[in-house]
Formats: structure tokens, sequence, C-alpha cells
């Protein structure tokens, strides 16, 4: 009686053919995912200097507001631009009407040219004797 014992001796290469396979596909994928990784990399370095620079402008806002709670004639003519100065850089805040007497409505447009990127910021809000009260917030 004889023994067959080369039955099994494919099963090793087969293992081997997959292993490698295998190992070939998960080098692809990662190979991938680390290129992806660099160019998004790319994209959020310019969407955070954007966002930089809106933060800036609503700061020019928010001064430009607390210039004309300070004084009413901040802005005089409408339309004219005023420079304002902070630590980041200089922005320029146009206000462009004031409506109403009491309290009196102001729309104001603030933006940069500091940076490559522009952004413009529009409030509205309402003055009285007592403060302001913010209406109306939208970047443009």
């Amino acid at each position: 009686m004889k023994k067959l014992i080369y039955k099994n001796s494919k099963g090793g290469y087969v293992a081997i053919s997959i292993l490698l396979i295998l190992t070939a596909v998960v080098l692809g994928i990662m190979v991938t995912v680390a290129q992806l990784g660099i160019g998004e990399g790319q994209v959020s370095l310019a969407l955070s200097k954007g966002e930089d620079t809106l933060n800036f402008v609503e700061g020019c806002m928010e001064d430009a507001m607390l210039k004309a709670r300070a004084n009413s004639a901040f802005g005089d003519p409408a339309g004219t631009p005023v420079t304002i100065t902070r630590p980041e850089g200089t922005c320029l805040v146009t206000v462009i009407s004031k409506t109403g007497s009491s309290p009196v409505i102001w729309t104001v447009n603030a933006t940069t040219t500091a940076t490559k990127y522009t952004r413009v910021v529009r409030a509205m809000f309402s003055k009285s004797p007592t403060g302001i009260t913010l209406t109306s917030w939208k970047e443009q």
C-alpha cells in the first residue's frame, strides 16, 4: 500500500500567494491615503488663512460698533471709509447708512485688503442712548 503524501503540498503556495496579494493591496491603500492627506493639508491651510481673515474683519466690525456707540458722528458723512488699525493690520469700515431718529439704525461694512483673501462683513444695528442692539450680521 502506497501513501499519497503530496496531496496537500500546494496549500502552502496558495497561502503565500494570497498573503503577497493582500500585502500589495494594503500598501496601495496606504500610499493613496497618505497622498490624499498631503493634498488635504494644503486645502486646510488655505481655509485656515481665509478664516483668519474673516476673524480679523469681524474684529474690525466689533471695533466699529464700539466707536459708533461712543461717537454718533462716527463714519460721517455716510459712505466715507474709516481706517481702523488693529494689531493684525488695518481695515476699512464704511457706514453705508444711518436711518431713523431714536434708535438710529446703522448699516456698516468692514473689509480688509491686508491679506490676499478679501472678506466683507455687513452688520446692521440700532443705537439708542442706552447702547446698541445688533440686528443683522453676515459675511458677504
